[in-house]
């Protein structure tokens, strides 16, 4: 006789409260419609896996709350896509609903969840990727989705329904799907390059293949040249059908950038986040592995490998480094990012071939894949027109995360093994519901609940744009005499701009739901129109040609990333006696939530002023008129950060993976490290951004290689003091801040010139690099009249770079060197200065004239 389970037992007793009736009368009506979603995506997932293990292993993992035999899941299935269709229904667009059918969005969630329900979160979205790039589709869609809804979700499986009917990719993408398990797990583990390679990158890729695989590639910051490197190591793969990979660099911290990378963009199965002593590898026919100078110089001859790429190549030409670069190996390819100033070693080309390939920051800028332009930040509050509504789910999240936190510690901690027994933070919670995904456990109701919450939550603030009364007002001051392009969120949030411009300037919409003739016709009139605004949903995902414009405003709350900055880049070109400005608006809901919202605003704030640095874009920031209640959430937020970091190993990001102060410590290089200790040493604090960037600027001493990932976040971490941060070097730099200068107690310290901000103090050669930083990054005429005056009192010492200055694009920067250098009056300068009287610029050419008639009064 069988043995019958509880659920058996349970179900003869009591038949009809495992009926579909009952259930959503019972759990999913009387919740919110994103909490009901989440219990139903549960119970499916957990029926889901039953099936599975019973299929494979003759049991399950949980207990059912429905009928297994009836049509009670699929009812269930239809719930979840009427619901999440009513969610999303500002994605579909009017009028075409034939193209959608519930019971084929039934299908395809229940097949997407099915086959990748063994697979961890990371890999499930690699997959999807790769099978993207088979047919065409950017894996930006399927990146979009994953920041707001787990891959299994049905609000995920709903966006990406969508997505494919809109690209017109469904069909290929049904045909593209793997026909098995076995072969799902081929596509998981092959590796594929999952980004589309720029002209000047695949340019790169081939010179070096077509010297035979030796040589160095040039190739400025912010253009990608670890992306070459990988697609490189792809090539050779694909051709050979086995490879072996060794990178070697000088930064433990870059290492782990690249195995981030590899893994990010190759699709290599593999934690991110470990560290870089763990190579990546493809059945062992295809192996990168990662290693330092410091290590391998030791004995080269143990680290033979097929293929040698040398990353920060220029470190290599040192005395002690250069044996690393003897290993064993058939092909080599060097990677620097230091282009234009700097003069390479022999060294370099003896053991790893010529430069072969320049791609300068000027190249990078006349193609637009680093912009040259202003970015103002306008820190503002979301525009939620559903306030009451955003209101009330923000207090009903804060009353059950507490009543979690104190009803369940025990819970807590025995679910995460130990870790803690209390959440402090939304983004543990949504860590650890992930990982019990796979760790077939039962889940309380209450933490449905809440991811049901923070979901509904989150929908709201993606689909809601920063305030649109900012955006608006900035329209119509700058689109009266400027051309601009307006990026919304959707196309709801575009018409209602549309609608509040129209009449006041020159307004110019597009987006799909209007016809392929009325986008042309908008188009052509835009492009025709010396002023006016062109309005778009976010970054033109339909693929549309926008023309030229000055001025580029982004309203969009969804993650952007470097990508914005570069898309931009092709936009906003620069124009005789005119410089791009872009405006990009950073937004909180006015009722937050510390623990949810401070991370998620500390994130977007830290991948875009990495970006600007990196790039060398200055930033200026503008905060909304309700500057104090933002600025009482700004100190709130940065505390937490430190508050929460304090009390763990690390804090884990969207754009960064977890950060670590020590391994943001060890990307700085090791002479810009010393010098900025120098730099700090005598600043008082705190440190706002602008200043904290300059000191990097001039520590770097403006080389175009500010590799220095998470840099924003080590000034949150060290509350924004100069000791703190100092101390923090310390303890993680090592013989880097040993360098610096002590003085004992009541010794003279050298004097210094005053810098023009009066915070720095700095020793001689640093406080000239500042100086010419501080001319060049500040838009203020008073800081740059005081730049110049600091520079004329340095004397002969100012005069290279200042004459360096002479050939800079901007026409002021140009007329304020020329005027340093006569007041200075040394000889020197007179043939540069000569040659300025060609300036296509008459105020140049003025100052020059003025700067030679004192040289020739001497």
């Amino acid at each position: 006789m069988k043995h019958l389970s509880a659920f058996e037992l349970e179900y003869l007793e009591h038949p009809e409260c495992f009926t579909f009736e009952y259930f959503r009368q019972q759990k999913l009506d009387p919740q919110p419609i994103p909490v009901a979603l989440s219990l139903a995506d549960e119970e499916l997932l957990n029926h889901y896996d039953n099936e599975y293990h019973n299929r494979n292993f003759h049991h399950t993992l949980f207990v059912s709350q429905l009928d297994v035999y009836g049509p009670a899941y699929q009812n269930l299935e239809e719930y979840v896509a009427q619901k999440s269709a009513a969610v999303l229904s500002e994605r579909f667009i009017e009028g075409s609903d034939s193209h959608y059918s519930w019971a084929e969005f039934s299908e395809f969630r229940k097949h997407l969840v099915t086959a990748l329900h063994t697979y961890p979160e990371i890999q499930k979205i690699q997959i999807l990727k790769k099978i993207a790039v088979k047919i065409a589709l950017s894996p930006s869609e399927i990146e979009e989705s994953v920041h707001l809804f787990c891959v299994g979700s049905s609000l995920f499986a709903m966006e990406f329904y969508l997505g494919l009917k809109k690209s017109g990719k469904w069909e290929l993408f049904n045909k593209a799907w793997p026909s098995s398990d076995e072969a799902i797990r081929e596509i998981a583990e092959t590796p594929e390059v999952l980004l589309s390679l720029w002209k000047h990158q695949v340019q790169a890729r081939d010179s070096w293949l077509g010297v035979g695989g030796k040589g160095v590639l040039e190739m400025a910051t912010a253009t990608g040249k670890t992306l070459v490197g990988l697609a490189t190591a792809y090539h050779l793969f694909k051709i050979h059908h086995s490879l072996k990979v060794l990178v070697l660099c000088h930064s433990r911290a870059i290492l782990n950038q690249w195995r981030r990378e590899a893994i990010e963009k190759l699709g290599f199965l593999g934690d991110p986040d470990e560290d870089y002593t763990v190579p990546v590898s493809y059945k062992g026919k295809f192996e990168i592995s990662f290693n330092t100078f410091q290590m391998v110089m030791k004995d080269p001859g143990e680290y033979g490998t097929e293929l040698l790429i040398v990353d920060e190549v220029h470190h290599g030409a040192g005395l002690k480094f250069r044996n690393a670069l003897t290993v064993p190996c058939q092909w080599r390819m060097g990677l620097s990012a230091t282009v234009e100033g700097r003069e390479r070693s022999n060294v370099l080309d003896r053991y790893l071939g010529n430069t072969i390939f320049t791609y300068t920051l000027a190249n990078a800028r006349r193609d637009g894949i680093v912009p040259e332009f202003n970015l103002t930040i306008h820190k503002t509050f979301l525009d939620i027109a559903e306030e009451v509504e955003f209101a009330s789910i923000t207090e009903s999240i804060r009353k059950l995360l507490n009543y979690i936190n104190a009803t369940q510690k025990e819970r807590i901690r025995v679910l995460s093994r130990n870790r803690f027994e209390r959440f402090e933070n939304l983004g543990d919670f949504f860590s650890l519901m992930t990982d019990l995904r796979y760790r077939s456990v039962d889940i309380p109701v209450e933490w449905l609940q809440m991811r049901g919450l923070i979901n509904k939550r989150r929908l709201v603030i993606h689909r809601s744009s920063p305030k649109l009364e900012s955006a608006v007002a900035l329209v119509r001051e700058l689109a009266g005499t400027k051309k601009c392009v307006l990026f919304a969120m959707d196309i709801a949030t575009c018409e209602r701009i549309y609608e509040r411009i129209s009449g006041t300037v020159p307004a110019f919409i597009v987006h799909s739901d209007l016809k392929d003739q009325e986008v042309k016709q908008s188009l052509q009139a835009f492009r025709a129109a010396q002023i006016g605004v062109l309005i778009a949903p976010k970054m033109l995902d339909e693929g549309v040609d926008i023309p030229d414009a000055e001025v580029g405003i982004n309203v969009a709350s969804s993650k952007t990333k470097l990508q914005l900055i570069q898309r931009l880049g092709r936009i906003l070109r620069n124009r005789p006696g005119k410089k791009p400005v872009f405006h990009h608006f950073v937004a909180v809901p006015r009722q937050y939530i510390i623990s949810e919202d401070s991370l998620s605003y500390q994130n977007d704030l830290a991948w875009i002023t990495d970006v600007a640095l990196k790039m060398g874009i200055p930033i200026t920031e503008e905060v909304s008129d309700e500057s104090g209640v933002f600025s009482a959430f700004e100190r709130e937020s940065e505390e937490a950060v430190r508050t929460y970091y304090a009390s763990h190993d690390g804090l884990t990001t969207d754009d960064f993976g977890v950060i670590k102060v020590r391994n943001i410590v060890d990307s700085i290089l090791p002479e810009a490290r010393a010098r900025l200790v120098g730099l700090l040493e005598g600043m008082t604090g705190p440190l706002t951004d602008e200043r904290w960037a300059r000191v990097l600027r001039s520590a770097y001493r403006d080389e175009q290689m500010l590799e220095i990932p998470s840099q924003r976040w080590l000034l949150v971490i060290a509350g924004r003091e100069p000791k703190r941060i100092r101390e923090l070097i310390g303890r993680y730099g090592g013989a880097a801040v040993e360098k610096t200068k002590s003085y004992p107690s009541g010794s003279h310290k050298p004097d210094v010139l005053p810098c023009p901000d009066p915070i720095l103090n700095c020793a001689n050669q640093s406080n000239l690099d500042f100086l010419i930083l501080s001319l060049k990054q500040n838009q203020k005429r008073a800081e740059r009249d005081r730049a110049v005056t600091s520079l004329v009192q340095q004397g002969p010492a100012a005069i290279d770079p200042l004459i360096s200055l002479l050939k800079d694009q901007d026409q002021d920067i140009r007329e304020r060197a020329a005027r340093a250098l006569g007041l200075i009056g040394d000889p020197r300068a007179r043939f540069d200065l000569m040659k300025l009287q060609r300036d296509p610029d008459p105020g140049v050419r003025k100052e020059a004239g003025r700067a030679l008639c004192r040289l020739r009064g001497q």
